[in-house]
């Protein structure tokens, strides 16, 4: 019995869009630059502005004297000069190892801190061996910047210095926020995982009691750490009364480690937000699975809810860094001169008594290219699922 082949449907035409609809299409376009046109406009008064004016003062085309001849008295430019630039960053990097140091141009760091970086966001596009070497990028990157404060000491297995003053004091500010996030998103994520699964239905409840210290004023809780771990505070005085210490603990205050300790405690109820977040995007049947097949709860997490969460503790620990490596309030208040940081440093060039406007717009500028370099990598990291971890 033969069958008839069918004959396939005509195209259906595409219908005509009125003239009523192209007018509302123009309308919703208009409207939406409308309700945008005035942060734009925020944005370039606020932002854009004081950057271009601080690009003037960088490169010699606007000083703070209000005439040529003091101008020349106060030392100031009145051209481009790489002068300002060359103060900062030609100097030599000392690389210090157990055993071994070693000094590099500042240049050469810079690039292969790029190549790490790249490699980081990029590497798991390559086969087999992709996340090994974003797992060794990353190792590489926080490798010099981390320490375990020890007292008055930091111990870390590698170290950069600088003969220079100001490079010296950026990788000093860089180690010091790198410590901080690092601590602050491993607290954080034990207690978002928490708050995600084994709390129930007041989650939420909880979740708003453990951000309840970040809505109170940030200059009363670094008071608070100044009265708890002062020569007199709360800790010392513990410690004095049931008879272990017989003076007080000086690495308690005005030092790197008050700084590390008040920065990770500022910004761990933050960063749990978004990384409970996270854990609240995980399919909990992925979990009920691997269980079912003989993984224990450490696998599932490390194997399942790790990968899905990697965005978040990327997006937490972007969050803590970006606002500690220009910290000025936390190590002006608790730091001393032991825990001076970059942004003191950047902001006695405007307000102290250095008064050199113009270095210090280098500073700044050094200090956002910085920045926006992280916050790009960042992005693109994000945008690749958490690098295909």
């Amino acid at each position: 019995m033969a069958v008839s082949a069918k004959t396939p449907a005509p195209p259906v035409p595409k219908r005509q869009r009125s003239r009523r609809e192209q007018r509302n299409d123009g309308g919703t376009a208009v409207s939406t630059y409308g309700l945008l046109a005035p942060m734009l406009i925020l944005l370039g008064v606020l932002f854009l502005a004081p950057l271009y004016y601080i690009f003037l003062f960088s490169v010699g085309l606007k000083r703070f004297s209000p005439t040529d001849a003091l101008a020349s008295l106060n030392g100031e430019l009145n051209s481009f000069s790489t002068g300002l630039w060359s103060k900062l960053v030609s100097v030599d990097v000392t690389v210090m190892l157990p055993g071994l140091n070693f000094n590099v141009p500042v240049l050469l760091i810079g690039i292969f801190f790029l190549v790490l970086l790249v490699a980081a966001v990029t590497a798991n596009r390559i086969p087999e061996y992709g996340n090994w070497l974003v797992g060794i990028a990353f190792v590489l990157l926080l490798a010099p910047f981390l320490t375990i404060p020890a007292g008055n000491n930091l111990l870390r297995l590698l170290e950069l210095s600088s003969d220079g003053d100001y490079m010296r004091l950026f990788f000093k500010s860089v180690t010091m926020a790198m410590t901080s996030s690092v601590t602050a998103v491993l607290i954080a994520i034990p207690v978002a995982y928490f708050l995600a699964f084994c709390v129930g239905k007041s989650k939420y409840t909880w979740l708003l009691i453990v951000i309840a210290p970040f809505l109170t004023s940030y200059l009363l809780r670094v008071f608070a750490w100044k009265v708890i771990l002062g020569d007199q505070g709360l800790i010392n005085s513990g410690l004095t009364s049931i008879g272990l210490i017989d003076e007080p603990l000086t690495f308690l205050i005005y030092s790197q480690f008050t700084v590390i300790v008040v920065l990770t405690y500022a910004w761990v109820p933050f960063i749990c937000l978004p990384i409970f977040l996270a854990f609240e995007t995980i399919d909990r049947r992925l979990l009920e699975a691997a269980m079912d097949l003989g993984a224990t709860r450490l696998q599932a997490f490390r194997k399942i809810s790790l990968p899905i969460i990697a965005p978040g503790i990327v997006a937490a620990f972007l969050f803590v860094f970006i606002p500690s490596i220009g910290e000025y309030i936390t190590p002006t208040l608790v730091g001393g001169t032991q825990g001076t940081m970059y942004g003191q440093s950047l902001a006695s060039q405007f307000v102290g008594g250095a008064f050199n406007w113009q270095f210090g717009s280098v500073m700044s500028l050094f200090l956002l290219g910085v920045v926006l370099l992280l916050t790009f990598a960042t992005a693109r990291f994000l945008r690749a699922g958490g690098g295909g971890l």
